[in-house]
């Protein structure tokens, strides 16, 4: 995860109305209050006042991560004083951030200028409770760095119209942030260039995104020196989101060949983040998506695809437990096609309907770590699974294509003192219920396109037969998979083992 960076913390604290004195040595130990609570540190040259307006010069700033150290320096930053009792803040044009992290064993430098030039902040409350209201017209940043293999990475992202605001309040033993940023045009281009390869360029740009955020953990002493710190703290709850509007990422690679371009688009998109109680969570959501490869000449084929709709969430555990510990995870694919020119490949005569296919499960249950979960050298060091799991629930299971449709649902629990030496996993216990319609009617069809060996086909309806039972519906079955102490597993009722 990237550090929170200078302009950022200050990006990310906001206001509106001032109702009291503030001064400019109160912003800056807010946003030192704040970055002390990640261990990090913020130092400036004595502040020199010319009529109303402060500068602090030199500002640096020093964070150690999850392994990483990460130094932030701008040659001024303006506080100027107002007669309502607010301060308005103006950052020197070029910052500059280094990154020191470790790849295969090798240290690696990443390096990133900032041009804030065009940015204002606007700061107003108490000491304790400061808001912040800041704009852009642009901001603009770049990045470099050199990976292991000597392939050199360059970014260069650029925000158009940049629009938010935000609150920092440090009492009663915590640090509270939250906030919001719009900005109605985000662009983003990387090349990647190897020793001995070609170089692969990636576009992305977005209208309309926006990032809302909100984070509170204990408040800590400012340290006099930077200290290394994991990102998650004890007690410090997390949470965050990006979204966006219509968006497009294009991926181009020169190859020997030809060209090759990927192309992914759609209509929204959001990206949540949190984090609470020894539980991270992650999603992924976009919809009226489409993408497409085109390759020149083609190689193998060039396709195009879209759905309406894609989901994917997880929730994870971050530290070792003696006791487990839930975790849930769910996709989601809805209103999937693909072009008629793959159709007309596969399916010439249009023995298939083309329909647009769904799918979709959610699960969750319990699991034990033991070792946390970004601790790397913990991690390594385990001779077995870093966890062990207790218990597994199928909430929900759906697949919808060519008029075939399957559902399922079930919980599982797992004995970690019985191990299966077949499979080498602990032994389940607990049902799983499915139900199928139009299996028969599909695979009917699938044989009539010629791609499947015929004895395929009938293999596939003896299974069936065997693991489910017909019922009153024509073309419908259910099964049920029942796992037993001792190990034992029946399917509809018949030993299967």
């Amino acid at each position: 995860m990237k550090h929170i960076c200078l302009p950022t913390a200050a990006l990310l604290l906001s206001s509106t109305a001032a109702f009291a004195q503030l001064t400019p040595q109160d912003v800056l130990e807010s946003w030192r209050g704040f970055y002390a609570g990640f261990g990090a540190t913020i130092s400036t040259s004595a502040p020199v006042v010319t009529g109303n307006t402060t500068r602090f010069a030199n500002v640096f700033s020093r964070i150690d991560m999850a392994g990483s150290e990460a130094r932030y320096n701008f040659e001024w930053v303006d506080m100027r004083s107002n007669a309502d009792g607010s301060v308005d803040i103006r950052f020197s044009p070029i910052g500059y951030a280094t990154t020191f992290f470790e790849i295969e064993g090798r240290t690696l430098e990443s390096r990133t200028s900032y041009d804030l030039g065009a940015l204002t902040i606007h700061a107003e409350g108490v000491p304790e409770d400061i808001r912040f209201s800041y704009d852009a017209p642009i901001i603009t940043a770049h990045q470099s760095q050199t990976m292991p293999d000597g392939a050199e990475l360059a970014l260069t992202v650029a925000m158009v119209n940049f629009l938010g605001s935000a609150r920092s309040s440090q009492m009663e033993g915590l640090i509270s942030d939250s906030g919001n940023m719009n900005i109605d045009s985000f662009t983003a281009k990387l090349s990647v260039q190897a020793p001995s390869d070609i170089p692969v360029y990636v576009d992305y740009s977005a209208e309309n995104f926006s990032v809302d955020y909100d984070i509170s953990m204990p408040l800590r002493a400012i340290p006099e020196q930077a200290e290394t710190m994991d990102f998650f703290q004890d007690n410090m709850v997390f949470g965050m989101s990006l979204s966006a509007g219509t968006a497009t990422t294009v991926l181009d690679q020169q190859t020997s060949e030809g060209k090759g371009k990927f192309t992914f688009s759609h209509s929204g998109s959001e990206i949540t983040a949190a984090f609470a109680e020894n539980a991270l969570s992650y999603g992924y959501t976009a919809t009226d998506a489409t993408l497409g490869l085109a390759n020149t000449p083609p190689q193998p084929v060039d396709f195009t695809a879209a759905f309406q709709r894609f989901h994917f969430g997880m929730t994870l555990p971050m530290k070792k437990s003696d006791t487990p510990a839930p975790f849930a995870l769910a996709l989601a694919l809805e209103g999937l096609t693909v072009d008629d020119a793959i159709w007309d490949k596969l399916d010439p005569e249009a023995t298939l309907s083309r329909a647009p296919a769904s799918f979709a499960f959610a699960l969750n249950g319990t699991a034990k770590l033991f070792a946390d979960l970004f601790d790397q050298t913990a991690l390594t060091a385990l001779r077995g699974a870093p966890f062990e799991l207790r218990s597994l629930s199928l909430q929900s299971l759906s697949l919808d294509i060519e008029g075939m449709g399957l559902t399922g649902a079930g919980d599982v629990a797992f004995n970690n003192e019985r191990i299966d030496p077949m499979s080498g996993l602990p032994e389940p216990l607990g049902v799983l219920d499915f139900s199928v319609t139009g299996a028969l009617g599909m695979l009917d069809k699938i044989g009539r396109l010629g791609l499947v060996d015929p004895m395929v086909i009938i293999g596939a309806k003896g299974a069936l037969g065997m693991f489910a039972s017909p019922t009153e519906a024509a073309d419908s079955f259910t099964s049920r998979i029942e796992f037993t102490e001792g190990g034992g597993v029946s399917v509809n009722g018949q030993p299967v083992r």
